[in-house]
């Protein structure tokens, strides 16, 4: 076991400051435990705590995050004390991504602030048809596993969603939601 840390702590450095084109803004004490690429133009902001990788965990050992700020205009902003399980796929294409603190998010996540690409086959590589929008979560919301969260999406303080959703309408603060497409299914009693 020693020696599979080592090599992941080895990757670990060797993606951060060999692989990646992007140099993310680190607040105290960010703990980067699975590899991750940090790529794009725009800012990536990890704020004081906040942590990617986990271990002992599925996936530690065969994967790696991706966060991309694709172009100057866009940033991704991870908050104080949130964790990210391993591999992350994060990336925000002209907009911003912001996770808030105290935010637990389980493997296999993917958030997108774009389409990525235009719908019509005329449109696919027309950057002009590319819909973006900016993507909020808030303070202390809990995210399953295999989750993905797609543009203009706003999930509302201590919100919880169910592993396997895709969210692609924003859900209010204090609810749990499920499903693929997500749905708001009971408020949270406080």
């Amino acid at each position: 076991m020693f020696f599979l840390r080592l090599i992941t702590t080895i990757k670990v450095f060797i993606f951060k400051n060999f692989c990646s084109t992007n140099k993310p803004v680190l607040g105290k004490k960010v703990k980067l435990r699975q590899p991750t690429l940090f790529l794009g133009k725009g800012k990536i902001i990890l704020k004081d705590k906040s942590r990617i990788g986990y271990f002992p965990s599925a996936y530690f050992f065969s994967t790696y995050g991706h966060i991309e700020a694709r172009d100057k205009n866009s940033s991704i902003t991870i908050g104080e004390n949130t964790m990210l399980n391993n591999n992350p796929n994060i990336v925000a294409e002209r907009e911003s991504i912001e996770i808030g603190q105290n935010c637990y998010i389980g493997q296999n996540f993917k958030c997108y602030s774009s389409d990525f690409h235009g719908i019509k086959k005329e449109d696919r590589n027309n950057p002009e048809k590319i819909k973006t929008a900016p993507v909020k979560i808030g303070n202390d919301v809990f995210i399953g596993n295999d989750v993905t969260i797609l543009k203009g999406v706003e999930i509302g303080d201590n919100c919880v969603i169910g592993a396997g959703s895709v969210v692609v309408k924003s859900i209010s603060a204090n609810t749990i939601a499920c499903g693929n497409p997500a749905k708001e299914i009971r408020k949270i009693e406080e």
